[in-house]
């Protein structure tokens, strides 16, 4: 009879290699992300807000999943694809009627080794009320000013959905900021439309 005997060292190898990658990788991305240098602040979210939302109203900050059926509806739409989890938005309502006059998403994605601060507003027939960059990694700030801008993006406001998924789709073959940033604007303004829909159910 044949003994099938491995090599003791095996046993042990094993997971203190995949904790040394595990190390090395998570060490790796931490050490590209401070590279990144510290966030710049273009615009506070305040003043975004101020700029996106209608004067007058009633500003609700709402935190709500995103459900299958507003998925299916963004991508038979529009062909965008959302995430289903939480968002946190703002909604704005008249005060006496309590009609959907407005919403506006305030958030953050991942640009190259740091993230990108934004913030998109949209009024009740689903146009984009502004479109703004709040903040950037220092390394980044050169990307943005000399493509995109920084603060409140014009080129952006009054766009309806068709016109900014259009845009996106234009500016796919740009240069990543401004690719990067039509994206977000185009996936932000759709998740509001999404939320906004459902809110208008209630009125």
């Amino acid at each position: 009879m044949v003994l099938n005997i491995r090599n003791p060292l095996s046993y042990l190898l094993t997971p203190v290699l995949a904790i040394c990658l595990t190390l090395g990788i998570t060490q790796n991305a931490q050490a590209h992300k401070g590279h990144a240098g510290p966030m710049i602040d273009f615009m506070k979210s305040k003043a975004a807000l101020k700029e996106m939302l209608p004067s007058g109203a009633k500003i609700v900050k709402r935190k709500q999943p995103l459900k299958e059926s507003a998925i299916e509806w963004a991508e038979k739409t529009y062909g965008v694809e959302l995430d289903e989890k939480v968002y946190s938005y703002y909604l704005a309502t008249h005060k006496t009627d309590k009609t959907v006059m407005g919403a506006a998403y305030v958030s953050k994605t991942h640009y190259r080794h740091g993230d990108l601060k934004f913030a998109v507003g949209m009024d009740a027939d689903h146009r984009i009320t502004q479109a703004a960059i709040l903040g950037v990694n220092e390394k980044y700030v050169v990307d943005f000013e000399g493509n995109v801008g920084t603060g409140l993006i014009a080129d952006y406001a009054g766009l309806s959905l068709k016109e900014l998924i259009a845009k996106a789709d234009e500016l796919a073959s740009s240069d990543k900021a401004t690719r990067e940033f039509a994206a977000a604007v185009r996936d932000a303004a759709v998740l509001l439309a999404a939320f906004m829909q459902k809110a208008q159910q209630y009125d």
